[in-house]
């Protein structure tokens, strides 16, 4: 027995069944699934987004050209409670995408001053859209876009960089400008904290980032301009974009040639307008203080300095803040300082072909003040009330007293053609003060007083002739003069060639007539023989003939 139970047991040790082999062949085939989809995943990587709306772990994909790429594996909210972790495993192969230069944002359906776009996701749902970079160093970390970009890296063109100290912000996807034509738009915006700037970053496409080089120049283009100016009121309208997020525009601004080929990230100044930049294209300058007499009303700064209507320069604080106040008198100023600067690279073209020297225009300024060259104020826009400095030159100039003003040479100046006629009218006012008023008053109501008597007199006069014309011989005066017109009348009518008289005067004329013409030949014999009268009339003898003296021997 003991030997049948222990050959018994033996056998039940040594016996193996195949149903073992399935669990044995599930776990290899589990490892080596493992070790496969291992094999086959691409990196993780994380971003950080403002928040995660429309994302879903495990549902929402990332897609590159529209092709899958990845898949959010899982969404948490950052430490501080401020961001959204977002995890994502993208697919293998993916690593090159991944650098610096990789952009990722959420395709939804939005609608904005670009326009509608996204409404393909209503149906599908959000998903994460990824710009491969071309080129930097790998990255695992990356940021969220708040909005889709406007260009990517496949875009051809130009980028440049803005700064502006003086202007409002204008937001993202602005255009820009060419002559009017829209070649780009604004990609970036930010503030620089240190220059205390708003600085841009645009996109200018391609063929247009030709058009850039060094010698542009960048100002803002309001959709809507109303400006006061020596000319009149301006009124300038751009598109209804430029209207609602403004723009810029690019250009020359002079007749200055072409500059150099500009490097990608080249920064410029963004001007306030295009008067500003062509402004500045003026870098050789003289400043001058101006002291005015009378009201600076109207005049602000960046108003011309001009001379017949030709500007020479800038008008450039009003009033001038360099002197220090140091007494009361300085507070009670009769002349108002402005800084002025002149400009002589505007008129330098028009003079000469080679540049002249900044010393040689101050000595010739200095010659025209001591031949009577002199600044004033002038009124350029009566509806504005605008004013501008013109220079002008008068006769016999007094020499002059100061020559520089905290550190700056004075330009003279002469009262403005208001002022003098205000001072006239203070003088003409401060004459009339002196006369004596007082004794011509009394004259004057001694005169108003004869001048009442003579008014009652005449009043009494006037009352006299009208009892007088109320009698009734006084209104029968009429009746008779019309009795004595028409007899007269009728003794004209007895004169004329048809009355009575009129004929008998005729008839004696007629008369008259005849006995002078029976009259006439006894004159005309009186005329030639006055004694013919008593002597009578001797006949003139008729000549006889005689013979002559050769015939009759």
């Amino acid at each position: 027995m003991s030997r049948s139970s222990s050959s018994v047991k033996s056998e039940r040790r040594m016996h193996f069944n195949s149903i073992w082999f399935v669990p044995f062949i599930a776990v290899i085939v589990a490892v080596w699934m493992f070790v496969e989809n291992w094999s086959q995943q691409g990196p993780e990587i994380t971003v950080v987004a403002e928040n995660a709306d429309g994302l879903e772990a495990g549902k929402t994909k990332v897609k590159a050209h529209n092709v899958d790429v990845g898949e959010v594996t899982d969404i948490r909210l950052s430490d501080d409670f401020n961001h959204a972790i977002i995890r994502i495993r993208m697919q293998q192969g993916s690593e090159g995408m991944l650098n610096s230069e990789t952009q990722f944002w959420v395709v939804k359906p939005r609608v904005g001053k670009e326009g509608i776009s996204g409404l393909g996701t209503i149906l599908s749902g959000a998903f994460i859209n990824v710009n491969p970079g071309k080129q930097g160093a790998g990255r695992e970390h990356f940021e969220m876009l708040k909005q889709p970009p406007l260009s990517t890296a496949d875009n051809q063109g130009i980028r440049l960089k803005l700064y502006s100290t003086d202007n409002a912000k204008m937001e993202v996807g602005a255009p820009v400008h060419f002559r009017g034509f829209e070649v780009g738009y604004i990609e970036k915006v930010d503030f620089d904290v240190e220059r205390k700037a708003i600085t841009y970053r645009i996109f200018i496409n391609a063929p247009y980032d030709a058009l850039v080089h060094s010698n542009v120049q960048f100002w803002m283009t309001p959709g809507l301009s109303i400006e006061g100016t020596a000319k009149g009121l301006e009124v300038r309208m751009d598109s209804l974009q430029s209207l609602i997020s403004g723009g810029i525009s690019f250009g020359m601004t002079n007749s200055q040639s072409t500059g150099t080929v500009v490097e990608d990230l080249t920064e410029f100044r963004l001007f306030s307008s295009k008067d500003a930049a062509a402004n500045n294209r003026y870098d050789k300058y003289i400043d001058y203080v101006m002291l005015i007499q009378g009201s600076i009303s109207g005049l602000l700064p960046g108003a011309p300095l001009e001379y017949n209507g030709v500007r020479l320069g800038t008008v450039k604080e009003v009033p001038f803040h360099g002197g220090a106040i140091k007494s009361a008198e300085d507070i009670r100023m009769q002349s108002i300082p402005i800084l002025v600067r002149f400009e002589p690279q505007r008129i330098e073209s028009h003079l000469s072909h080679t540049e002249i020297h900044l010393d040689e225009w101050k000595k010739m300024l200095a010659q025209g003040f001591a031949g009577g060259m002199r600044a004033t104020l002038s009124s350029s826009n009566l509806l504005t009330g605008a004013k501008v400095v013109s220079i002008t030159f008068i006769k016999d100039p007094a020499p002059l007293k100061e020559t520089m003003y905290h550190g700056y040479p004075l330009f003279p100046t002469v009262s403005s053609s208001l002022a003098s006629m205000q001072e006239k009218v203070t003088l003409i006012l401060d004459r009339l003060a002196k006369l004596p008023v007082e004794q011509t008053v009394g004259q004057l109501n001694k005169t108003l007083v004869s001048a009442d008597d003579t008014l009652k007199e005449l009043h009494a006069a006037s009352r006299n002739l009208k009892q007088l014309l109320e009698q009734e011989k006084t209104q029968a005066v009429p009746d008779r003069l019309v009795t004595a017109l028409e007899t007269l009348n009728e003794t004209l009518s007895d004169y004329q060639a048809q009355g009575a008289l009129g004929q008998n005067i005729q008839q004696s004329l007629d008369a008259v007539q005849r006995n002078l013409e029976a009259l006439y030949p006894l004159l005309q014999d009186l005329r030639q023989q006055p004694n013919s009268i008593i002597f009578g009339k001797q006949h003139e003898q008729d000549i006889e003939p005689q013979a002559t003296k050769g015939r009759s021997e």
